[in-house]
């Protein structure tokens, strides 16, 4: 777990995405680029980092994080 955190923590905008998904829930590509203000490229590239290493998971163009993905951020907010 601490290796996943530190994957997340030592990259600005894979906290910024990851932190979107946990307080927001499902969103698609375009909205996460929006929200995050990040070009489009940047923020699918930061996806599929977090998608390989199993903290988000796409279901038909929408993105989630997973069981992995919640209990890191919630780590990185200090709440568990």
């Amino acid at each position: 777990m601490d290796n996943m955190i530190g994957f997340v923590s030592g990259n600005d905008k894979r906290e910024r995405i990851l932190g979107l998904l946990g307080s927001q829930g499902e969103m698609d590509k375009k909205s996460i680029s929006k929200r995050t203000h990040m070009i489009p490229q940047t923020a699918a590239k930061i996806l599929d980092e977090l998608i390989d290493k199993g903290l988000v998971e796409e279901n038909e163009n929408i993105f989630s994080l997973t069981e992995i993905g919640t209990e890191v951020e919630n780590k990185m907010k200090g709440l568990v």
